[in-house]
């Protein structure tokens, strides 16, 4: 994904599979926002946790969704660790 400070998103197994499992417009409706997120990398979510590991884990409510997220800068991803439905 080209863009400057544009991260490259990278779903998780189980966000993948619930993104799978969407009607066809509810699948748009989430990747556009996962891309708005990913031009904003560095943004907290509305609460955070930390994983088994002790990365931290940002949580973010948007419209009717719940996206989890954590950014590597390293790399320049932004991956996606949850999706649900709120």
């Amino acid at each position: 994904m080209a863009g400057g400070d544009t991260y490259e998103p990278v779903l998780s197994g189980q966000a993948s599979s619930f993104l799978v499992g969407l009607r066809r417009t509810q699948q748009a409706e989430v990747i556009g926002l996962i891309l708005q997120i990913s031009r904003q990398p560095g943004q907290g979510g509305d609460y955070a946790t930390r994983d088994g590991t002790g990365r931290e884990i940002q949580h973010l409510a948007i419209d009717e969704w719940h996206i989890s997220f954590w950014t590597d800068h390293a790399v320049r991803e932004l991956r996606i660790t949850e999706i649900a439905e709120l």
